[in-house]
């Protein structure tokens, strides 16, 4: 008995030996059982994975928004201090000496100030900015432009050039301050390059004006660069190789990717990829970027599970964009997963191992059991060994399927012989009927049946239990045509049918069942109790 004969025995769908339908049906049994469990593990472990890996992110983007509120709030309240000592008149625009010790103080308490700006409506806009070491003040005014460095309590250096002015550097945060509706004191530009110090800044904005001085609106304002907030905003750690980049909405990267760039090694946990970066830059060019949910990326031979989000809701040009390979999150639940595995492998091989093991020791009970099926492969030595043990409860020879071999005519006695015989092997345990084959075990073959060829005799055996069986029974018969020392014999493989199966012949229906090697017809009260007691 061969697993793989059992399972040629699936696909064709045909009656089994006893033995390798047992083992068929324990090993589907285990296989389904299996194949559902993990079924269920696999999508119960996908739902999880992405439960937590959202959870993450979504944790990990609050993290980043209180960030950048504790990076904000102290540039605020220097805005709401500029502001109040504007409306007081402490401010004296007029003063450069005053103004810059002022802003000085101001950038030394807070030091990711980059810049302090203060501007009217005539367009004059001073401003003081710290680069590296230096302290440089710019006063423009529509006549004229000075740059000078500011140490101490005085300038030196000064440059005067003809007025030029950057529309971008002040005119932006300006006329935004100015519009912003009073619900909102606050304004911040998108990032851009400020001229006048060479760095990608952010400025934030804030209007007043003097208090009972008419037509004295101003605008002060601080501005922070793009290096100094994502130095900020790096210090937080999701997971040991995540990564937070920020990014413009047309896909830009503002970052500089410290330890990265393109020319480090790829295999470093830490690395982000060029195509990375464009699988990133794309979903934010979406017209809506989804920030509902995470979204998997793979690079690299490595997935990393992004989160978007915007910096702030006061601006809508940078985002910030959360990285995370999934090795930090599912490092440990990608173990279990191989203990899992092995375990369900292992139960799974000890249920075929002790399957295997009860069929062979049950076997020689099997073995009593009734046959009703003959293997295609090597069925010459089954057929051979069926014929010498003779007719029986489960076994009948017959000579033809139509012929009556003693006139040479066809009968239709003959055909209602070996119905007989199907019908009672049906209701009964079920059987093998062998055409071509004489009460004595003689091969006699099909020839005398004079069919013109196989398919005619397919043909009018369908037939024929079509009208004296049923055609909702042919489902259980199965006839395969053989050929055994270059004669043709007929095996019909009968399954036992748990309703009852009437032999019709004419306008009357005969119940038979099989007694030792012959078919009897039952009464109907003998009919009865059989089905009754079967």
């Amino acid at each position: 008995m061969s697993l793989f004969a059992t399972l040629t025995d699936l696909v064709k769908g045909c009656p089994r030996n006893i033995k390798r339908r047992l083992l068929r049906d324990i090993l589907i049994i285990l296989f389904v059982t299996s194949g559902a469990i993990l079924a269920i593990v696999l999508v119960q472990g996908i739902k999880t994975q992405r439960d937590v890996s959202s959870s993450i992110i979504a944790k990990a983007n609050i993290q980043v928004s209180t960030h950048f509120q504790s990076f904000a709030d102290p540039l605020v309240n220097i805005l709401k201090l500029l502001g109040k000592w504007g409306e007081s008149g402490l401010l004296k625009v007029d003063n450069n000496a005053l103004l810059a010790t002022q802003f000085q103080a101001l950038m030394e308490i807070q030091p990711t100030i980059h810049s302090i700006s203060i501007a009217d409506t005539k367009e004059n806009d001073i401003q003081l900015s710290h680069i590296n070491e230096d302290w440089i003040f710019h006063d423009f005014n529509n006549t004229r432009s000075t740059t000078s460095r500011w140490i101490g309590q005085s300038f030196t250096e000064e440059k005067i050039l003809a007025a030029k002015r950057d529309n971008m550097t002040t005119t932006n945060w300006f006329r935004g301050a100015m519009l912003t509706p009073a619900t909102e004191p606050f304004f911040m530009t998108d990032p851009y390059l400020q001229k006048s110090t060479g760095d990608v800044v952010i400025t934030v904005s804030y209007h007043w004006s003097k208090r009972n001085v008419p037509n004295s609106d101003h605008v002060s304002a601080v501005s922070f660069t793009i290096h100094s907030l994502m130095f900020f905003i790096e210090e937080l750690q999701i997971t040991p190789n995540s990564r937070i980049l920020l990014f413009e909405k047309n896909g830009d990267l503002l970052t500089k990717i410290k330890d990265n760039a393109v020319n480090s090694n790829p295999k470093d946990k830490h690395y982000i990829s060029p195509q990375l970066l464009v699988n990133v830059a794309s979903k934010l060019k979406a017209s809506t970027p989804d920030t509902d949910r995470i979204i998997s990326l793979k690079s690299g031979g490595k997935t990393w599970w992004l989160g978007l989000s915007q910096l702030h809701e006061g601006n809508k040009d940078v985002w910030v964009a959360v990285m995370i390979p999934e090795d930090d999150i599912f490092s440990d639940l990608h173990q279990q997963w191989i203990y899992f595995g092995l375990l369900v492998s292992s139960i799974f091989l000890v249920g075929i191992v002790m399957t295997i093991f009860l069929v062979r020791k049950y076997s020689h009970q099997l073995k009593d059991l009734p046959q009703q099926h003959i293997d295609s492969e090597g069925y010459e030595t089954e057929l051979a060994a069926l014929i010498r043990a003779g007719e029986s409860t489960t076994l009948e020879f017959k000579s033809t399927m139509r012929t009556n071999l003693k006139t040479g005519k066809t009968g239709k006695e003959i055909e209602i012989a070996w119905l007989k015989t199907v019908v009672g092997f049906m209701n009964s345990d079920g059987g093998i009927l062998l055409i071509g084959v004489d009460d004595s075990g003689e091969i006699l073959g099909t020839d005398g049946d004079n069919f013109a060829s196989e398919d005619k005799c397919r043909l009018h055996f369908k037939n024929m239990l079509n009208t004296h069986i049923g055609a909702e029974f042919t489902r259980f018969i199965h006839l395969k045509i053989v050929s055994v020392k270059d004669k043709s014999i007929l095996i019909v493989e009968c399954e036992r049918v748990r309703r009852a199966v009437f032999l019709s012949i004419g306008k009357q229906e005969d119940f038979f069942i099989r007694s030792g090697p012959s078919s009897i017809k039952l009464s109907m009260s003998q009919m009865i109790k059989y089905l009754g007691e079967r």
